[in-house]
């Protein structure tokens, strides 16, 4: 007997645990995948794999494309700057005052004001 049973003079049989019943898990059932599952399921994730490499693939073309279009740019500014300079070349050699320079001392011409005729 327990201390506090032969304090109060009690039975044993009062102080006792309730038996406890003990109740069966119920059973699980486990899923079983069928074939037609599986396959379902394998077909998405190529078709999921398949649309990741299509839009690495497009974002690669796109890339590559624009690096092309920048170097295409970048050619073109090149070349438009050598066109002004061109340009600016050709106005300084084809000026008025500069012919009749040449003319002069090179070729040995005269400018006769009266022998001008301007044509309409």
């Amino acid at each position: 007997m327990s201390q506090t049973q032969r304090a109060f003079n009690l039975p044993e049989s009062e102080f006792a645990e309730p038996r406890r019943q003990y109740v069966k898990d119920p059973s699980v059932t486990t899923r079983h995948i069928t074939k037609g599952e599986k396959l379902l399921w394998t077909l998405a994730g190529v078709a999921v794999f398949l649309l990741a490499a299509l839009m690495i693939t497009n974002q690669t073309r796109l890339y590559l494309t624009s690096q092309d279009i920048q170097t295409l740019q970048d050619k073109l500014g090149n070349q438009s700057k050598i066109t002004q300079q061109l340009k600016a070349d050709a106005d300084s050699l084809s000026s008025p005052d500069r012919i009749v320079n040449f003319a002069e001392k090179q070729l040995g011409l005269k400018l006769d004001i009266n022998n001008i005729k301007v044509l309409p």
